[in-house]
């Protein structure tokens, strides 16, 4: 039952941006300085005694050394406290009835770090840390700074998961994997805040720790839902507080076999081609203003990258600035709102339409592996598709409405009037594979009976029929009509 009930619970993030000037950016750009010190320092632990432990006691560096002995000099007091702690627990229990008594398990001891036990856990450094009143981590409220220690084991969690996968796939990386580096020194990290040092106020107020200051959500305050964690997050001339709510929600449960389907084809020129196969007219959401954004950005950051690099080595620094850090963030906000809006508009006609399952269309890396024109290739690559695909699936599951993602290869050869088969490029065999209809110019497909019908609608439309063979029946026709033109801005 208690299973059942954490499937209900859904998490929602709002954002609220910080800039200059406001009264709390001085306080969210100093817990983000501590915050990288202390992601630096834990870093620096991890680092000496992972290099450390390789070598032999006396070809240690004096760092190496100091970290391995400060550690181990304090396992001892470490487990103390556990079992003191276990103990305690233990005397709880004998006062209870003996039927609502529990067993009490030993306590798991910390292992001094040998060669053999070469990688420190999360709970040994931040138990060093809190013993040793380490100043980067005192001077983070609670729970924050176990957060940022936990988000260094992450980074070294992934070092360690690529390394072991370099050693089987090396073709598939660029160089051997390294540990993670440390931030900065004037950088800056994202700073985490519980719900039990970030509160709301007045159904109102959040408050954070540390500060007097506080800041006020207006309506979102009164989010029917509880306060889950506090994020800030840096940018480069402000910074994002993204606050998190974990709401309860009734789901109607998914349909498993899908009826009333959408297909989507994610292109560039046309961003996404719907096709449904209830009998309604087609659309196409324009990609132009996506391109847009893509082609000045990049030409802006060619010409600035190539003012900063004027003169430069090809190892002299540097290799940003203010100016191509604002470029980088003005673009990804605008991207990121017309993704939104592209999201917002498919959700509201599939809900229009009663649909009950949208079907997308993507292969994997097809960013790289395309066979377009350098020009073409460099915008598709600028898109993103997948967070494109994710913001999709969370909307579409606020409306119960089932996603699934299928590889679309040979989706926009087969003739879908013609009922082709579609086959995967796993399948593809050593002939050459014959379809009824071909491609032509301005975006058209002619079928078997030189029908021209929209070459993206015939795709999107075989997407459908990918998953979903029969989801057509018997009449097609009027599924690839003339489509509706929406334009996103």
């Amino acid at each position: 039952m208690e299973k059942k009930k954490d499937e209900d619970k859904i998490l929602r993030t709002q954002s609220i941006r910080i800039k200059k000037g406001h009264r709390l950016y001085t306080y969210c750009d100093s817990m983000c300085f501590l915050s990288k010190n202390l992601y630096n320092t834990t870093n620096f632990y991890i680092r000496q005694i992972f290099s450390g432990l390789k070598k032999d006691k006396v070809s240690r560096q004096d760092n190496e050394v100091k970290v391995i002995k400060e550690i181990n000099d304090v396992i001892q007091t470490l487990n103390d406290i556990k079992i003191a702690y276990v103990e305690k627990r233990r005397l709880k229990e004998l006062q209870k009835p003996e039927n609502q008594k529990k067993k009490i398990a030993d306590a798991k001891l910390f292992e001094s770090l040998t060669e053999e036990n070469s990688y420190p856990s999360y709970g040994l450094l931040d138990g060093v840390f809190k013993t040793r009143n380490q100043v980067d981590y005192i001077s983070l409220p609670s729970h924050s700074n176990q957060h940022v220690i936990k988000l260094v084991f992450q980074d070294w969690k992934s070092f360690f998961e690529a390394s072991k996968d370099y050693k089987k796939n090396p073709d598939k990386y660029k160089g051997k994997p390294k540990p993670p580096r440390y931030a900065k020194k004037n950088g800056r990290k994202i700073a985490f805040f519980s719900n039990q040092t970030c509160v709301i106020q007045d159904n109102k107020y959040l408050k954070f720790p540390k500060t007097k200051e506080k800041i006020n959500l207006g309506k979102l305050g009164q989010i029917e839902g509880s306060l889950k964690q506090v994020r800030i997050v840096p940018g480069h001339t402000y910074y994002t507080i993204e606050v998190v709510f974990e709401l309860q929600e009734k789901r109607v449960p998914l349909k498993e076999t899908p009826e009333r389907i959408l297909g989507i084809d994610l292109g560039i020129d046309n961003f996404a081609t719907i096709v449904n196969n209830v009998g309604q007219q087609p659309i196409i959401i324009k990609g132009k203003v996506l391109k847009s954004i893509n082609q000045y950005y990049n030409k802006m950051r060619a010409h600035y990258y190539g003012i900063l690099r004027q003169g430069k080595t090809e190892k002299q620094g540097p290799f940003t600035s203010s100016r191509l850090d604002k470029l980088d963030s003005k673009r990804r906000d605008k991207v990121k709102d017309f993704l939104h809006k592209a999201s917002f508009n498919i959700i509201q006609y599939a809900v229009g339409l009663n649909i009950d399952t949208i079907i997308i269309g993507k292969n994997k890396d097809f960013k790289e592996n395309v066979n377009l024109r350098k020009d073409i290739k460099l915008n598709f690559k600028g898109i993103p598709y997948s967070m494109f695909i994710e913001i999709l699936i969370y909307k579409a599951n606020m409306k119960c409405i089932k996603v699934i993602i299928t590889e679309e290869s040979y989706t926009s050869k087969a003739s879908f009037l013609d009922n082709d088969h579609i086959p995967s490029y796993k399948d593809k065999k050593e002939e050459k594979l014959q379809f009824s209809g071909k491609r032509i110019k301005r975006g058209m497909y002619k079928t078997k009976n030189d029908i021209l019908i929209n070459a993206d609608v015939n795709g999107a439309a075989n997407i459908i029929r990918k998953v979903v063979p029969d989801a057509f029946g018997k009449g097609n026709r009027g599924v690839v009509s003339t489509p509706l033109v929406l334009s996103v801005a």
